[in-house]
């Protein structure tokens, strides 16, 4: 017996030396980085200047093949001048209203549309006009929606006027 408890005070003795020591530290509280994320304006998710002036361009260029609305802007194309100048205009005014620094001198959208008499139907063929060449040079979907947002707050200003 004195046999048995001498081991089992050695198997005792064995388990609690091969025992850790370490003392464990409490936790330092970690503060949580902040990653400030800068959202892109529509603007220079458009590419800038120079992305809305391509976009405005290829715009015109397909208003002018739509059966629908042609009407409207073969008379401008007539006068080169006047047909630069209102390309130009409608670069400021997407410019502007998409976050960019470009100021818009033009009239404003009333005033812009009178006597044209624009109907619903002419005015969401033009947008499906954009909304192609939004999706032909691969506008991501999140811009997309948000320049739509910014045509379709114009809508009353432009038809019927």
């Amino acid at each position: 017996m004195k046999a048995t408890n001498y081991l089992l005070l050695l198997v005792f003795t064995v388990t609690f030396l091969s025992c850790k020591t370490e003392v464990k530290k409490e936790m330092e509280p970690t503060t949580p980085e902040i990653a400030v994320v800068e959202e892109k304006s529509i603007y220079d998710k458009l590419g800038g200047e120079e992305g809305i002036s391509a976009a405005v361009e290829q715009i015109v260029a397909k208003h002018l093949e739509n059966e629908q609305i042609k009407h409207y802007f073969i008379s401008l194309k007539e006068n080169p001048a006047y047909f630069n100048q209102f390309k130009q205009h409608v670069k400021d005014f997407l410019a502007a209203g998409t976050g960019g620094d470009i100021k818009y001198m033009g009239r404003d959208m009333i005033n812009s549309h009178k006597g044209l008499n624009i109907s619903e139907a002419d005015f969401l063929s033009a947008i499906d006009d954009i909304l192609f060449v939004l999706d032909d040079n691969k506008v991501d979907r999140v811009s997309r929606n948000e320049l739509l947002a910014v045509l379709y707050s114009m809508k009353n200003s432009v038809i019927k006027q």
